[in-house]
């Protein structure tokens, strides 16, 4: 069970000054961002910021720029003082593109658990070797959600509550983030937001070899979004599946050549990535906008065959099968 932490309410520049000079004494923190929409487009509202002993939350939408300029700009883009987070690519877009601070020193956890789940959950070995890149869709990993981690890896029915407790609050629209005072479950949410955080790294944190890796996927996680001059707002970027090329292969820091984009998602692999087929009509799409493509024409295969079997049409029950299996 995680240790139970203090937290302090940070809405002027006194309390936040007072906040920093603990700190920056610190070599690990952990982050987290919340507000409307999180996103360049969207409105940070709260920035959560840890040490292993107390929480701070700073309430962004009351400090604006100037919570960046009086001194939290300086930890966030300070490589040396690694910060855990969790999925921290809409973070980064929003801190970088609303507030111009260049999110670094990211220890991302939820790239931490594929990490550990690959070496503890192996995936079964291929009985083939020469299976091309572009057809292997099913080696697209799953990411897991920050209360599943919690849900798998530590033993904290109190921490599972309240995050569900302060969830339920989003029934009333993410416009909640900009209520204040702040809603307690709200802000018990926060805490648990980064307080999970620390003991999550201890738990999947399997090797001090690993964390060259780790620093690498983080760094290029935290890119990801902030660093696209355009993003899509859909199924492409919102997904529950790994993107490719971000954790570097046991051994490796680095990553094979690239010199192909994906037409859908716009990032560049091997030209082995993609068929020939997808090259010489040029809609080539990455492994997993194919697998993202795939999951949405089996949702609209299967509304359409729902509305013809509300019309009361005989021929949905004779080729509801064959239309999923004939993508």
């Amino acid at each position: 069970m995680a240790a139970r932490m203090t937290h302090t309410l940070i809405e002027d520049k006194g309390n936040l000054t007072s906040a920093l000079s603990e700190i920056k004494s610190q070599n690990l923190l952990a982050v987290d961002c919340e507000g409307v929409n999180l996103s360049r487009l969207g409105e940070l509202t709260l920035l959560t910021i840890a040490t292993k002993a107390e929480v701070f939350i700073v309430d962004i939408q009351k400090l604006g720029q100037a919570a960046f300029d009086n001194g939290l700009r300086e930890v966030l883009e300070d490589n040396s003082i690694e910060k855990l987070m969790f999925d921290c690519r809409q973070d980064s877009d929003s801190l970088w593109h609303q507030f111009k601070v260049k999110l670094a020193g990211v220890l991302d956890i939820q790239l931490l658990e594929i990490m550990f789940r690959r070496v503890n959950s192996p995936s079964p070995q291929r009985t083939y070797k020469s299976f091309r890149r572009s057809a292997r869709i099913d080696d697209v990993e799953n990411v897991y959600g920050y209360r599943k981690c919690i849900e798998l890896y530590l033993d904290d029915d109190d921490m599972i509550a309240k995050k569900d407790k302060g969830k339920l609050m989003f029934n009333y629209g993410r416009q909640i983030w900009k209520t204040r005072p702040l809603p307690k479950e709200l802000v018990q949410y926060c805490v648990v937001d980064v307080s999970g955080l620390f003991p999550l790294y201890e738990k999947l944190k399997q090797s001090d070899s690993d964390m060259p890796r780790l620093r690498v996927a983080s760094e290029r996680y935290a890119d990801m979004f902030r660093g696209k001059e355009d993003r899509r707002f859909d199924e492409y970027e919102s997904n529950a599946l790994l993107p490719l090329e971000i954790i570097p292969v046991t051994g490796t820091l680095g990553f094979p050549g690239a010199s192909t984009k994906c037409t859908t998602c716009d990032r560049m692999f091997p030209r082995e990535e993609f068929s020939g087929i997808q090259l010489r009509q040029g809609n080539q799409k990455c492994r997993v906008c194919k697998k993202v493509k795939l999951k949405i024409d089996v949702q609209i295969n299967r509304e359409d065959n729902w509305a013809r079997d509300d019309s009361g049409d005989d021929y949905y029950e004779e080729t509801q099968i064959d239309n999923y299996y004939c993508w």
